[in-house]
């Protein structure tokens, strides 16, 4: 070990030897101020030291694990900055009525009427993935037609945009709509033009459902749903994630505690909180912040057209972000289209975050932020707010952009390089169950701008030099920085992960590839041999 009167990255000698010794890696620290080293040892939750062996291995004593990691990349754990947690879950146990499923709403109905079968009458069925245009019908599917399938169970279906369900008869029973029910204020229900009787289909409705229908899944379903998850989670080398569910309140926090507490789940998670909730949390003696296991995040808005007008008008957006802003919250703004990116940049540029206390808040965040051309781009950098955006959506849904976007508009879909090139801050996320939460494809598509087929937006061979031409791909190096330290950046928390130094909580995980030297195509294939999570071993693949 160096002497403490030399500069040095490997930390001090602590008054207790090292828990946790990894060496012989290959460690990309992502962080400017130290230099390669192939050892990190931890202590406890952090990070103690990150050098050359010979220095590392002086914290060790008769106790410390040695772990061999053969010359892989050792690097941050990810950050997931934007999925949906519980929404994940319960689409991973529940039916498959994906494009790769099903084609048609026969072969929908088929799959409900199977599931049926097997399920005690009463119980819910709840499907995810359906989008009305890869059917062969084009359309949504109606209550009835989901009542011929089973009228004994309520139905859920689920688009895969997140933003539309279809409910049965049943299902519309049990959240207590019918024709004389009012349209949430942020939504739709759609109606039989002549009767007004409900066909079934509910856009943007999931918080005016939560709040009818509260969680459908009994307790122990939900925990072992989450521990199964959780797992995969980890397999991808995420460590932690930001929930941004806008009907997140006070009982889905205490669901989350409870999660933690049990052990069923490892990932740090930092909840938002949804806009008509915030009264809860303040009742309850919460703000942003908390813990390293679980904390507070921002105040979730959902800026939609679904209505055919932004809901809500720019008048109710300002007074929300002011309300917010004068109780020391940041707003995270779900905007999608280009005239919901323009309306959050007006209220933001109009009510700058103050910051105040000891503690400093977090930027605000534009979520999404899918459609902006190049002169909203440079609106957006004026605000001075985060982007957590989803480059795994043009991996995932890049090949229906292409066929069903507007060409003008395909370079500026999810435009991460010219966002980055503006100077906005980002971060990425995966809307998961919205895809899938895997981030390996999204980092691929960050850096090829290139789809599930290989081919790029708008067009080309995915081995085409895309950001000279284009602009919007990201380097490498700077994508993982995006997924990791940028996320940890979108919820206050750069100073306690998203890079690997002394100090810093001790969560890293080992590759099997050096994702900045391999060829592009192949990052997207790239797996995770260890995880490891407040210096311990959450997952390991087996092949050390």
């Amino acid at each position: 070990m160096q002497h403490t009167n030399r500069p040095n990255h490997s930390g001090h000698r602590s008054s207790k030897p090292a828990d946790l010794l990894l060496v012989n890696a290959k460690v990309l620290t992502l962080e400017p101020g130290i230099p390669a080293a192939d050892s990190v040892a931890v202590g406890g939750e952090t990070i103690l030291a990150v050098g050359a062996r010979k220095d590392v291995a002086n914290l060790a004593g008769p106790g410390s694990k040695w772990i061999d990691c053969r010359g892989l990349v050792l690097m941050p754990g990810l950050i997931d900055a934007h999925l949906h947690l519980l929404a994940l879950a319960a689409a991973r146990h529940g039916l498959d009525c994906g494009p790769r499923a099903v084609s048609s709403i026969k072969e929908l109905l088929d799959v409900v009427r199977s599931r049926a079968a097997e399920t005690p009458t009463g119980r819910w069925i709840r499907a995810f993935g359906y989008d009305h245009l890869a059917l062969s019908e084009g359309r949504h599917p109606t209550r009835w037609e989901l009542d011929s399938a089973s009228s004994e169970h309520p139905v859920r279906l689920e688009h895969r945009s997140g933003h539309a369900t279809v409910l049965n008869s049943r299902g519309l029973q049990v959240a207590e709509i019918d024709k004389e029910t009012s349209d949430p204020v942020e939504g739709v229900i759609d109606r039989v033009d002549v009767t007004g009787e409900p066909t079934g289909l509910l856009l943007d409705a999931a918080p005016f459902l939560r709040r009818r229908l509260g969680v459908t899944a009994d307790p122990g379903e939900l925990e072992e749903r989450v521990a199964s998850l959780n797992q995969t989670l980890l397999s991808h080398g995420i460590t932690s994630v930001q929930d941004a569910g806008p009907g997140n309140d006070l009982s889905r926090w205490e669901t989350f505690r409870r999660l933690r507490e049990s052990g069923r789940l490892d990932c740090r998670i930092t909840m938002m909180a949804g806009i008509a909730h915030l009264a809860e949390f303040r009742e309850a003696g919460l703000s942003w912040g908390g813990g390293d296991g679980l904390r507070l995040g921002h105040a979730k808005i959902m800026l939609t057209l679904t209505t055919g007008e932004l809901q809500p008008g720019l008048e109710a957006l300002d007074e929300m972000v002011k309300q917010c802003h004068g109780e020391g919250t940041p707003v995270a703004i779900h905007a999608v289209e280009q005239e919901a990116v323009a309306a959050a940049v007006k209220v933001l540029r109009a009510n700058p975050l103050v910051q105040a206390g000891a503690s400093l808040l977090p930027r605000d965040r534009i979520e999404h932020c899918a459609e902006c051309p190049p002169a909203l781009v440079s609106q957006v950098a004026e605000t001075g707010a985060m982007v957590v955006t989803q480059p795994g959506f043009i991996y995932w849904n890049g090949e229906a952009y292409r066929e069903r976007v507007e060409a003008s508009l395909l370079p500026h879909l999810y435009p991460g390089g010219a966002l980055d090139q503006a100077g906005v801050p980002l971060a990425f996320g995966s809307d998961a169950p919205v895809a899938d939460p895997n981030p390996w494809p999204a980092i691929y598509s960050a850096v090829t701008r290139a789809t599930n087929q290989g081919r790029t937006l708008p067009c080309g061979d995915a081995e085409e030099s895309v950001h000279a031409v284009f602009g919007q791909g990201i380097a490498v190096a700077r994508a993982l920085r995006l997924h990791t330290l940028g996320g940890a950046w979108a919820e206050g928390t750069q100073d306690r992960k998203g890079t690997i130094r002394p100090g810093k909580l001790a969560d890293m995980v080992l590759l099997d590839i050096d994702p900045i030297r391999v060829a592009a195509a192949q990052l997207k294939d790239t797996r995770v041999i260890l995880t490891v999570l407040g210096g311990k071993i959450v997952w390991d693949a087996g092949l050390l």
